[in-house]
C-alpha cells in the first residue's frame, strides 16, 4: 500500500467507531489470545469485487494507539479490483509515522478455489507462501520492529473508500462471502521442528464450531472502511467459516457453501514442479493419517491398487505431509 493510503492501514484494527452507521455491513475474526512468532497457514477462498479487501493479518492489539505502543502489523490482503492478484505487506512504526513494504503477487482466478496462504513469523524473517510456494521474504529493520510485541491473528472483509488502491466499488455485487476452512498454527521452534523444520504445530480449527475460547467477532469500524464490522455477518457451517459482506439489514448467510476440492497434483509433480519419487506402503489399513497443504486430514484407502492414483511418501518412520496425486 503506497502512503497515499496509510489512513486505509488503520483497517487493520483501530477502535475508533465514527458517528452514524454506514450502508455495507462487513465482519472481522480475531483471536482471543496473542502469540509471538510461528507459522501460520490458511486455507481460504477469497472474493473478487472491486474496491472490496478480503484479509489475513497479524498485529499488535495496541498499534492504533499511538506513541509509544509500536504499530506491528503483517498483511495477506486480496484486492477485489483484480481477482489475479494479493499484497504482503509488513507494517511498522506507529500510528503517527508508519514504514510499508507492500508487494503484488499474481496468480489467475484467486476467488474461484481455495488456497492455502501462509506467513512465517521469526525473529530473523517473515516469508510469504501460496499453496506451499515461497513468494516474498523480507529481512532486516521491519522484521527487527515486528519482534517487540505478542501480536494476534485477525481475518476481515471489508470495502475500501481508496479506489485507486482497491477499485471503485460497486453495490450490486452484494451480499459476497469469503471462505475459511481451516487455520493451522505452528510455534516457532529453532531446530526443533517437524522434519527438520524450525516450527512444531500447536493447534488446527477446522471449524466445525465456532470456538469461543480462541476466536472473538469484531463489531468496530475505521476511517476509510465504508462498512460497520457486524458479529451477524460470521457464520460456521459445513465446517467452513463464512465472512460476509453485504447490506444494511441484510447480514447473515443462507446458501450453499462451495466445497474445497483440494489442491490437484499431477503427474507426480508438487507445486514447484519438481519432480517427487513416490513409494508405496502397503497394509497401512483402511485408516490413516494423510495431510493436504499441511492439513491433516483422515483418509480411508487400502491403496490396494497401485493405479488408484494416491501415493505417500515416508519419511524418518513417519508419513511425510505431502499428498502426491496422479491425475
Amino acid at each position: 500500500m503506497n502512503k497515499l493510503f496509510l489512513s486505509c492501514l488503520s483497517a487493520l484494527l483501530l477502535f475508533n467507531f465514527t458517528e452514524g452507521a454506514k450502508n455495507y455491513n462487513g465482519a472481522e475474526l480475531y483471536s482471543k489470545g496473542t502469540v509471538k512468532y510461528g507459522r501460520f497457514d490458511v486455507r481460504m477462498r477469497t472474493i473478487s469485487g472491486s474496491g472490496t479487501v478480503s484479509s489475513f493479518f497479524v498485529y499488535y492489539n495496541e498499534s492504533y494507539v499511538g506513541s509509544p505502543e509500536p504499530w506491528q502489523e503483517i498483511d495477506v490482503e486480496v484486492l477485489g479490483k483484480s481477482n489475479n492478484i494479493f499484497q504482503s505487506n509488513i507494517i511498522t512504526g506507529n500510528a503517527a509515522q508508519k514504514t510499508t513494504s507492500e508487494k503484488l503477487h499474481t496468480f489467475e482466478n484467486l476467488s474461484k478455489a481455495y488456497h492455502t496462504y501462509s506467513v512465517e513469523w521469526t525473529p530473523n524473517y517473515i516469508a510469504w507462501f501460496f499453496d506451499g510456494v515461497e513468494v516474498r521474504r523480507s529481512t532486516g529493520k521491519q522484521v527487527t520492529d515486528c519482534s517487540v510485541k505478542e501480536m494476534s491473528y485477525r481475518f476481515n472483509l471489508w470495502i475500501s473508500n481508496e479506489p485507486a488502491w482497491v477499485g471503485t466499488f460497486d453495490p450490486s455485487i452484494l451480499p459476497v462471502y469469503q471462505y475459511i476452512n481451516w487455520m493451522k498454527y505452528s510455534k516457532y521452534t529453532p531446530g526443533s521442528g517437524v522434519n527438520g523444520t524450525d516450527f512444531t504445530p500447536d493447534w488446527e480449527d477446522n471449524f466445525d464450531t465456532f470456538n469461543t475460547s480462541r476466536w472473538a467477532k469484531g463489531d468496530w469500524t475505521f476511517d476509510g472502511n465504508l462498512v460497520d464490522f457486524s458479529p451477524n455477518n460470521l457464520v460456521v457451517k459445513n465446517g467452513y467459516c463464512i465472512i460476509c459482506l453485504t447490506k444494511v439489514g441484510q447480514t447473515g448467510f443462507s446458501g450453499e457453501v462451495p466445497v474445497d476440492q483440494g489442491t490437484s497434483i499431477g503427474n507426480f509433480k508438487n507445486e514447484t514442479g519438481m519432480k517427487i519419487s513416490p513409494i508405496k506402503y502397503p497394509n497401512l489399513g483402511e485408516s490413516f493419517l494423510i495431510s493436504l497443504d499441511g492439513r491433516m486430514i483422515s483418509q480411508k484407502s487400502a491403496l490396494s491398487n497401485p493405479n488408484s492414483g494416491m501415493w505417500i511418501t515416508k519419511s524418518n518412520n513417519a508419513f511425510s505431509q505431502k499428498v502426491i496425486i496422479n491425475k
